[in-house]
């Protein structure tokens, strides 16, 4: 069967509002497209990003999926495994934040952060926000708003993206706060996964969910060896809890494709029954 090529997608769905690090990297996708430009439509969570892009056929989702130094999106990372799409695109971005603050840093008794953005800023926070308790927020542009829809006599502070932090100079107290300079989160777009879906895998990488059939002794060196039986490079492996049978784990992988691409999976197929391809493709930086 021949592979499916699939149009540009005519509006992107991902995490608002207006300024998230996600509605950059559905930004930086839709630019790459030719004219006209794919239109972006802000979801309220990762999972309505998801589950529109899965109902249409014409759009796509952009969701993180792994930071550099905060590791996995726990729920973008499910999300993709209970929706029907597959992933087209992978897109990085660097991540970089701001401190916001009314009265000084280390007065304040709270800071609005996403939980990303606070494992991201930790060390920073533990200095420079000792008395802080740190309340959690949908996303990092909301951090700011409710920073600034607090009275104007009450302290507090806000972690935000850095252009976000720019555009409010009279709170801009802190640059590029987070703990690592390479800060970098990658982003995943996604479509509607075909009735009889093909995978390029001259592409850059491939994504697989691997649902073991049972618990047994050598189960993850066998699939390790497969790999290096066919000379691929895993680049990321992490085990999940399944959903609906206690202390049974799953497995999600990504590894860079190479012609033995094909042949691999047909031996992981014969080692683990039930395989799904969540994607194969291309990385835009």
């Amino acid at each position: 069967m021949a592979l499916m090529h699939f149009p540009p997608p005519k509006i992107i769905y991902t995490l608002g509002p207006e300024g998230t690090f996600s509605d950059m990297a559905a930004g930086r996708l839709a630019a790459g497209f030719p004219d006209p430009k794919p239109s972006i439509r802000l979801t309220h969570n990762l999972a309505e990003a998801v589950a529109l892009a899965e109902r249409d056929s014409e759009g796509w989702g952009v969701v993180p999926i792994e930071n550099s130094v905060a590791g996995t999106v726990g729920q973008a990372q499910e999300t993709l495994a209970r929706h029907r799409v597959v992933i087209e695109r992978e897109i990085i971005l660097p991540v970089r934040f701001a401190l916001l603050a009314r009265g000084p840093a280390e007065e304040a008794p709270l800071c609005f952060a996403h939980p990303q953005a606070a494992d991201q800023c930790s060390d920073f926070m533990a200095r420079r926000l000792p008395k802080a308790a740190t309340v959690f927020t949908a996303s990092n542009v909301e951090s700011g708003r409710r920073l600034l829809a607090l009275p104007k006599e009450e302290a507090g502070a806000a972690i935000v993206p850095l252009d976000y932090g720019k555009a409010h100079p009279d709170l801009l107290v802190g640059e590029d706060i987070q703990d690592y300079s390479h800060n970098t989160t990658r982003f995943l777009a996604v479509r509607q996964r075909g009735a009889q879906e093909q995978f390029d895998f001259t592409r850059r990488k491939t994504s697989i969910f691997v649902e073991p059939e049972e618990d047994r002794v050598g189960l993850l060196l066998d699939l390790l060896n497969i790999f290096k039986k066919h000379h691929i490079s895993l680049t990321r492996l992490e085990s999940h809890p399944a959903r609906n049978k206690p202390w049974v784990y799953v497995f999600f992988m990504d590894f860079t494709n190479n012609p033995q691409s094909p042949a691999c999976l047909e031996d992981l197929h014969a080692s683990v029954r039930k395989i799904t391809v969540l994607g194969s493709y291309d990385t835009l930086e």
